[in-house]
């Protein structure tokens, strides 16, 4: 008895040391881990976050000969990684057609549909807000010719001809608000304060697309916004967090959603109304703009979904309640379409709306469009042919001859199977954003618009653009950007030494490459070196009675530039607000880029270039030893001795001088004065 009662105290004592040594294990990993709990407070998770930053920015600064510190990932459009899952979708075909349209405030019922079928009368209800997750109907009011809105811009309508024949839509336009005195006052450009640019801000997006995603699927539209309206795009626009809150709150209001009032829904009591954010809408309302917000799938909100929801309309126009009442419905349509029209030109076509209403009054327009690409990679190339006619539309009606246009998205796709390729991880963090000014601006404000097109190869974020959206109203000139500012306006000049960490971008987040240098006995620098020279001698080629033909005679120095720890080890976020990092995942690198510098003889000409190295399946188990070259829209492609590297000619840099070395070629062909030796 008194050996089974030892045998008991000791099996015991065991068992609790080992319940203590888990939870110390515990402890200790937790310790180790900044955002170990997904339940710490706002607060803390701030302090973590901000400490997680501030701490990365010594490992990433690296600037070498006027290089950017933040070397951007050059991401192939056709990259076999991401093609897999493209596919082409066919046009929408929406019908029938709808009886009844809009001109500004007024419905009426379509001549066609008339003369189609006959005598036609229609019951209209005007949709009203109640809040952000109900609304009412206003008393059904009859017509057998037309309606004008009064009390809303969208409205239920349903119609009956006298053979019984009925149809129903729900539409949008723009209520008439003449018999309100205080718009005309309220609304004008002589409100504006003295130092405010005179520009309409019209800025729409669609969820879920990077920068190559919107070049695949909208290839029309971004030819047009380029080539015809000379937009800009960020070609460094780096994402600050995960999802469209994290997207959108940063640019809206120039703070993360942990620097803000709680708004979290199921915070309950402790949950304030999204009114409380400072949104940048507000700024442009006060300075006598007329506002708007458009946001379709209103069951996944961005200010609804997990936060409260605004108490108050935040804007003049607020679409959410058109969706609340059309969603309703969209099961008795076709797929993606409201009656006769695609449910994303419904959108599009309210925002003209606004736009022709007060084509004399000033006006921030926020649209951003979900329902096509949030669930969707393919589906959005639907759009391309409507976003087109769109743009065409607003330049022809001369509203882009004083708006500034910004084409955005939120994020790149999400998706588990795309997130799990480098590419995939590398595009969600680089979503397409664009700016496009009137002609007049790049002659009235050369500097801002010259510091703009610098920009566009810099790294920025969205709170650069709330900077921006906040300069236009105040434009004080322009200088040079301060690495101590999170947000820079996109009018100055960004800083090349700028790093993730200087922009407020966690590490997992942050889409810079990391510089690694390498052995120049490395094979794959040898091979590049050789690529290199092979690369300049073929573009001398055509000249060779006058140019040398150059050989490699040294390897001076190379470096690596690869995806960070943080980007090839993020899963995915492990809390429900996107704020905590799952860092499990094991990435493999598909894709390379190095650096090399070589010196060439004859002549000692030293020479530095950035070249691509793709590492694909059993790449390095074969050598080939022939040159397969193929030409493509953007670069060179070469298969050299079992490497993949493309390279472009701006990518090599000449570093030193080539004095009288060029001179056969430094009147008649300037372009190979870098690059020739010349045999005389």
């Amino acid at each position: 008895m008194r050996i089974a009662s030892c045998y008991f105290r000791r099996s015991l004592i065991i068992a609790i040391g080992l319940v203590i040594v888990t939870l110390v294990a515990l402890h200790v990993l937790r310790s180790e881990d900044p955002f170990a709990s997904a339940d710490d407070s706002n607060l803390e998770k701030l302090m973590r976050l901000s400490q997680l930053i501030k701490s990365s920015n010594n490992e990433q600064r690296y600037v070498r000969d006027g290089s950017p510190a933040c070397k951007l990932p050059r991401l192939d459009i056709s990259s076999p990684e991401i093609m897999q899952f493209i596919h082409e979708v066919p046009a929408l075909q929406c019908s029938p057609e709808d009886w009844v349209k809009s001109d500004g405030p007024r419905l009426y019922i379509d001549e066609k549909a008339k003369s189609r079928h006959g005598e036609i009368t229609c019951a209209i209800n005007e949709i009203l807000r109640i809040d952000d997750n109900n609304i009412e109907l206003s008393p059904t009011q009859e017509t057998t010719t037309d309606y004008v809105l009064r009390a809303s811009d969208y409205a239920e309508v349903k119609c009956e001809t006298e053979t019984g024949k009925q149809w129903m839509s729900v539409l949008a336009s723009v209520h008439d608000e003449s018999d309100d005195d205080s718009i005309a006052s309220d609304i004008s450009w002589s409100k504006l304060p003295k130092r405010a640019l005179p520009l309409n801000v019209l800025m729409f997006g669609f969820d879920s697309l990077s920068r190559q995603t919107f070049a695949r699927k909208l290839p029309r539209s971004l030819r047009y916004l380029r080539r015809g309206l000379g937009g800009l795009v960020l070609e460094g626009y780096n994402i600050v967090g995960d999802g469209t809150p994290q997207a959108l709150i940063p640019l809206l209001t120039g703070k993360i959603e942990l620097e803000l009032p709680e708004t979290r829904k199921r915070m309950g009591d402790r949950a304030n109304y999204v009114d409380v954010y400072p949104m940048i809408w507000r700024d442009y309302r006060a300075a006598g703009y007329r506002t708007g917000f458009m946001e379709d799938v209103a069951h996944i909100g961005t200010f609804t979904y997990r936060l409260k929801g605004f108490d108050r309309q935040p804007t003049d126009h607020y679409m959410r309640t058109y969706y609340l009442a059309a969603s309703r419905y969209f099961s008795y349509f076709k797929n993606f379409c409201v009656g006769g029209v695609p449910r994303h030109s419904v959108m599009l076509n309210h925002i003209r709306a606004v736009f022709d209403r007060y084509k004399h009054q000033p006006k921030f327009v926020f649209g951003f469009h979900g329902e096509l690409s949030h669930d969707s990679y393919n589906d959005i190339g639907a759009a391309d042919d409507d976003l087109l006619g769109w743009l065409k539309g607003l330049k022809e009606a001369g509203h882009l001859n004083d708006t500034l246009l910004i084409l955005m998205s939120d994020h790149g796709h999400r998706f588990a199977e795309i997130r799990n390729t480098l590419q995939g991880k590398q595009e969600e963090r680089l979503p397409f954003f664009s700016f496009t000014f009137p002609a007049w601006f790049k002659q009235s404000h050369p500097q801002a618009y010259a510091n703009f097109v610098w920009n566009t190869q810099r790294l920025t974020t969205p709170f650069d653009v709330h900077a921006t959206l906040s300069h236009l109203l105040d434009f004080r000139g322009v200088k040079d950007g301060d690495l101590n500012d999170r947000g820079i306006s996109l009018f100055d000049k960004i800083p090349i030494e700028r790093t993730c960490a200087d922009a407020f971008i966690e590490p997992h987040w942050c889409a810079c490459l990391a510089w690694e240098e390498v052995s120049v006995e490395r094979d794959a620098v040898k091979e590049a070196s050789r690529y290199l020279v092979d690369f300049l001698n073929s573009y001398t080629d055509e000249h060779r009675d006058i140019c040398a033909k150059l050989r490699l005679a040294e390897v001076l120095w190379a470096a690596r530039l690869i995806p960070t720890k943080g980007i090839l080890n993020f899963k995915k976020s492990q809390d429900k607000d996107g704020f905590v990092a799952e860092l499990s995942a094991e990435t493999p690198v598909t894709s390379e880029l190095y650096q090399v510098k070589v010196r060439t003889s004859p002549g000692n000409g030293l020479f530095e270039a950035s070249i691509a190295h793709r590492v694909e399946k059993n790449i390095f188990s074969t050598k080939v030893g022939v040159s397969f070259v193929f030409e493509t829209n953007e670069a060179v492609l070469n298969y050299v001795f079992g490497f993949f590297f493309v390279l472009q000619i701006t990518d090599i840099s000449r570093i030193n001088k080539y004095g009288s070395q060029a001179r056969c070629v430094e009147n008649s062909l300037f372009h190979l004065r870098k690059y020739c030796y010349c045999n005389d």
